[in-house]
């Protein structure tokens, strides 16, 4: 289908013609791989509009195995931590502390029924490519004319899961007689929707839910100048609060450098405030009776400590001999997107019903750190 702008898409919607809505791969990865993100769970709404949520048996399996692949990585990262520790400290750990660490769960299981439980959740429907053989066979001759979601490139073979995906969503649109948006960020999927008769490709899956909930903009709107001129009250703890609940539970990689060799761990990270000049354009993501929910992205400054394990490696066992460590603290401005449910009506300020700092994962540059800064020159350690 042509490129339609915003406007243009939200008059098909309200004239009826989009019966259903479709998210890739790629969106279920840039929600750091949790069925359990809220914007993805604001997908539930779509029925009581009578619009289905259609996921393509292909980008099923994909999710499946991209959360089946994380939670493997962890298991890996939590036995190998683990058996150092029972050494370390000269025990042994019991089967039932393996089994509430769900050491030897089967991850194959694992994202199979996180994913049953988010579909039931949003009332959605897997469809199958294997149902519609001229769909496959529309994929083999998109394949051979380099037509999208195939390009010229050598890489064009990756593209197949996308092709069969795409061939399928487009032929259940075109059984329907009406539109389906597909959420997409990949070029093939754009290219792909804009000669398709029946798909329209949105880049997000946040603009996707905003075209459905246009009028009721201003809502957000008001909500979110209240806070940046700090008149939302209670609303500012409520913030906090929800930045410390992520942050206590967050996980970041650490990037220094120093005079010898060393091992760094986190140790915590702590809000020091949200910058209200920070504060970006809310983008409504739902409304249902006396709420509105939409996201927005706003820059926090956080304190970050970690812990730096100095050593040297002995030259002839090669083993690493500790030196001691020593903490290092750093400040940094860093960007984050928050979910926000609130009454509709202001009134005397905003009452919020749940704030969701999303998950993220990423790099803490501490710069140099001295090893040993406090010690005594004249003390001879050797």
């Amino acid at each position: 289908m042509p490129k339609l702008n915003d406007a243009q898409i939200t008059a098909l919607i309200a004239d009826g013609g989009v019966f259903a809505i479709s998210i890739d791969t790629a969106v279920f990865d840039a929600k750091q791989k949790t069925f359990h993100n809220a914007v993805l769970r604001r997908l539930d709404q779509f029925h009581k509009r009578d619009i289905g949520v259609i996921i393509a048996d292909v980008v099923a399996e994909e999710m499946k195995a991209h959360l089946r692949d994380e939670a493997i990585e962890t298991q890996r990262a939590l036995k190998k931590a683990l058996r150092a520790h029972t050494i370390r400290w000269v025990r042994k750990t019991s089967e039932s502390e393996e089994a509430a660490l769900l050491i030897d769960t089967d991850a194959a299981n694992f994202a199979d029924a996180e994913f049953h439980a988010f579909l039931e959740h949003v009332n959605g429907q897997v469809i199958y490519v294997a149902d519609n053989p001229e769909a496959v066979e529309q994929v083999f001759t998109h394949y051979f004319a380099k037509a999208p979601p195939f390009g010229l490139a050598d890489k064009r073979k990756n593209e197949f899961p996308d092709a069969f995906a795409l061939a399928r969503l487009e032929s259940f649109a075109k059984d329907h007689g009406k539109t389906m948006i597909c959420v997409a960020p990949d070029k093939g999927w754009v290219e792909f929707a804009e000669k398709s008769d029946h798909l329209i490709c949105v880049d997000r899956l946040e603009n996707a839910l905003a075209l459905f909930h246009a009028a009721d903009q201003h809502l957000a709107d008001a909500i979110v100048e209240k806070w940046r001129e700090s008149k939302a009250g209670d609303f500012i703890q409520d913030i906090s609060h929800a930045f410390e609940y992520r942050l206590d539970d967050l996980d970041f990689d650490i990037d220094a450098n120093a005079d010898m060799p060393f091992e760094a761990e986190p140790l915590s990270a702590v809000l020091q405030y949200v910058s209200p000049e920070s504060i970006g354009q809310p983008t409504v993501i739902a409304v249902e009776g006396e709420t509105v929910t939409f996201s927005v992205g706003v820059e926090a400054v956080v304190g970050f400590e970690a812990s730096f394990e100095f050593f040297v490696t002995d030259s002839i066992d090669k083993d690493e001999i500790s030196l001691g460590s020593e903490e290092a603290y750093v400040e940094k401005k860093i960007p984050f997107d928050l979910t926000i449910t609130a009454d509709r009506l202001l009134e005397d300020g905003p009452v919020i019903h749940e704030v969701e700092v999303a998950k993220k994962r990423f790099e803490v540059d501490f710069g140099y750190v001295e090893a040993f800064p406090n010690e005594d020159p004249t003390y001879e350690k050797y």
